[in-house]
């Protein structure tokens, strides 16, 4: 079975891309399979996971991140001409090695991929909400770029695609009905420890990019009543983006300087997370939300936002962590006070948190993929 992955790059710090390297990795090491990674770039950045060297890499140098998104003359050329130079070169690169399956990550190639024609099946994997261009949408010109792309794909790309893969049922029953050709397959752990929270620290955790999809503003300002309770604990947030400035004005303006801290990017999250004791998320809109379940494999119990999609259905209410209504900050820091001021809830929902990350092991993950993959090649 011959497997290519296509995204745009695995030399940056995010959940897409630790995701597609574990199962690129876990997929090459069957018998019988042959796995590609196709990237778009691979100049800039730092990989966040080791590659196994029985997965191939194949950089086409499209180079989309050089310049796109540093001014709308750029934005059109992305749309544009490199979409076109990326056609061209992805074109040539599956005609030579003639895959069984083609997985869209769902980057710069989701509109590209189906209209190559081969022997091939293609998966498309959405990692965010359907409608998430809207959703993060905000000056004139990106909601109508917003419109334009949610409109297009829609309609034209996503159903000439053999399957499409979505992380939660919470999606496919909101988002999705009516549509054929759905499969529900959840991301895996992006890594394994032995070694837990000690629970000891007075730190809350949160990790993911700065911008308004992950709505930290929230986080920082329910934090600081935290902080008049408990001024002895902090609040460490890992991840860099186009609201650290912003960020940073909050915090001053709280009067937070000394008890939450924006610690940039971090490449080894494991002991990020076994350094503190609580983790707390605030997105306004996810696809899977792959930090929860991280944050469990290390002992933390988790108090999160119920966003579309994914808290609801990873936390279990008051058994290893905590659901909050999107934008309650008062019950957010209520919530996370409950945690504090009681020990050995805390110590009991770690326990419970480490037993549900053991459901999503790369094991189990990538039965379903492989008996995907099986399916569809049987009705070539």
């Amino acid at each position: 079975m011959r497997i290519a992955y296509c995204l745009n790059s695995i030399r940056y710090l995010g959940g897409i891309q630790r995701v597609t390297i574990v199962k690129a990795n876990a997929l090459a090491d069957l018998p019988n399979y042959e796995v590609y990674i196709i990237v778009t770039d691979n100049k800039q950045g730092v990989q966040i996971a080791p590659l196994s060297t029985k997965v191939k890499l194949i950089d086409l140098g499209v180079n989309y991140y050089e310049d796109d998104w540093k001014s709308k003359f750029n934005v059109v050329k992305g749309i544009v001409l490199k979409r076109r130079e990326h056609h061209k070169k992805l074109k040539k690169v599956l005609n030579m090695i003639q895959p069984d399956i083609v997985i869209s990550i769902g980057q710069s190639e989701k509109n590209i991929v189906p209209s190559i024609k081969g022997k091939w099946k293609t998966i498309r994997e959405f990692h965010f909400v359907c409608n998430y261009r809207i959703l993060h949408a905000q000056s004139f010109f990106d909601k109508i770029l917003a419109r334009g792309g949610d409109f297009y794909e829609r309609f034209f790309t996503l159903k000439k695609y053999d399957q499409i893969v979505l992380l939660t049922e919470e999606d496919r029953e909101t988002n999705w009905k009516g549509w054929k050709k759905i499969v529900v397959i959840p991301n895996p752990k992006s890594f394994t420890c032995v070694k837990v929270s000690s629970l000891q620290n007075p730190i809350i955790v949160s990790a993911g990019r700065l911008n308004r999809q992950k709505n930290y503003k929230d986080l920082i300002e329910a934090f600081s009543i935290v902080a008049q309770k408990h001024p002895e604990w902090e609040l460490e947030i890992y991840g860099e983006g186009e609201e650290r400035l912003m960020l940073e004005e909050v915090i001053a303006s709280n009067h937070l300087s000394n008890n939450v801290f924006l610690k940039g990017l971090s490449t080894n999250i494991i002991d990020v997370f076994c350094n503190a004791s609580v983790a707390a998320f605030t997105s306004i809109s996810e696809g899977f939300l792959l930090s929860i379940v991280e944050a469990f494999e290390c002992g933390l119990p988790v108090i999160s936002y119920t966003c579309p999609c994914g808290p609801k259905e990873i936390i279990e209410d008051g058994v290893n962590g905590f659901l909050v209504p999107v934008g309650d900050k008062a019950l957010l820091s209520k919530k996370i006070c409950e945690l504090i001021e009681h020990p050995e809830m805390m110590k009991q929902m770690s326990i419970e948190a480490k037993k549900r990350a053991a459901d999503y092991s790369i094991k189990f993950v990538i039965k379903k993929w492989t008996s995907l993959f099986e399916e569809l090649c049987r009705l070539s």
